[in-house]
């Protein structure tokens, strides 16, 4: 496990998730920013990426951003275990996602934004009522703070992951997000090995606890590796003006442009929702997963998952082909 260098207590961790909410004013990003700076270890590009994870993924009211943004801090802090001891530390650190799912449903009463703020953000009124009188938004400096604490004892004082935790199997395991991922390098040259590397906590909902479907998840985060916030590079009111076009564009059918997170990520979840019939994995699969060996059996046999993986996988690829980035990238080569 990385250890970070500063001395700290949860209290300090705790304020600091709430000023950083403040100051990314995206739920996912800050939690993630905040563990880099816990664990001691910045990754600007895998930042970039959790942009799209807002508000329950592209702020569709799925899994909480504080859930999925910490569920990755959780596979950085076991870096160098996965590094070492591949599949069977996975299925360690999934147990571990999986143990701060079933804490945050069991402290905050759910783990998805929808119930917890009770707004659609792709409607004016459920905006100006997150916002107004504050009681919404209130919850989630209160909750992003808990969380980071729990986030910091996991790093301080859990006990070493070891990769006898659970064996791996004959063959190597199926992960949704990451087959996602490294399916949008192969088409467009856009990736991140350490994000596909770390891509399987959204296994069966993230932690197989059913939420957003982690081909969905890959999709998004494959598209923000070129759209996405590069937050500790730009100012602050760069980043609020980003935030203020990237809500307005959840409101609007027609964007003018698709060269934009939400904007592309709304039309993303909308198109992965009309073929999937949902975007959440309990829905998606009408089941649900009790731990890795059952996931596993399930994904490697599902003819349904398979078609998604490429469904998402397309449809990630053109967008991130079509835009003003991607077609410079391209001209300039690929340096991901």
């Amino acid at each position: 496990m990385e250890k970070g260098t500063k001395k700290s207590g949860k209290g300090y961790w705790g304020r600091r998730a709430v000023y950083g909410l403040l100051k990314d004013l995206n739920c996912a990003l800050a939690t993630h920013e905040v563990c880099q700076d816990m664990i001691g270890r910045r990754e600007d590009q895998l930042l970039k990426a959790v942009t799209g994870l807002e508000g329950g993924v592209v702020a569709s009211g799925s899994t909480c951003g504080v859930v999925t943004g910490g569920a990755l801090s959780l596979a950085l802090m076991h870096l160098d275990d996965i590094e070492k001891n591949g599949a069977s530390t996975e299925k360690a650190v999934l147990e571990r996602v999986s143990d701060y799912i079933e804490w945050y449903r069991n402290t905050y009463g759910t783990f998805l934004c929808r119930e917890r703020t009770g707004v659609n953000f792709y409607r004016t009124r459920g905006q100006l009522r997150y916002l107004l009188p504050g009681d919404k938004m209130g919850k989630c400096f209160w909750h992003i703070r808990g969380a980071m604490r729990y986030l910091n004892d996991v790093l301080n004082n859990a006990a070493p992951i070891k990769a006898s935790s659970g064996p791996a199997g004959d063959k190597p395991p199926i992960h949704c997000a990451t087959a996602v991922l490294t399916g949008i390098r192969e088409k467009t040259g856009v990736g991140n090995p350490l994000l596909e590397k770390l891509a399987f906590v959204f296994d069966g909902g993230v932690g197989f606890k059913g939420g957003i479907c982690g081909a969905l998840a890959g999709a998004i985060m494959g598209i923000n590796q070129v759209m996405g916030v590069d937050l500790r590079n730009i100012s602050y009111w760069k980043n609020m003006k980003g935030f203020l076009k990237g809500h307005v564009n959840l409101l609007v059918r027609s964007p003018k442009t698709l060269d934009e997170p939400f904007a592309a990520g709304r039309m993303l979840v909308e198109r992965f929702r009309e073929v999937a019939g949902s975007i959440e994995c309990r829905e998606i699969t009408g089941r649900s997963f009790g731990d890795w060996d059952e996931f596993q059996d399930f994904i490697s046999n599902s003819a349904t998952c398979k078609g998604l993986f490429e469904m998402a996988v397309n449809e990630a690829s053109e967008l991130i082909l079509n835009s003003s980035e991607g077609k410079g990238q391209l001209r300039g080569g690929f340096s991901n």
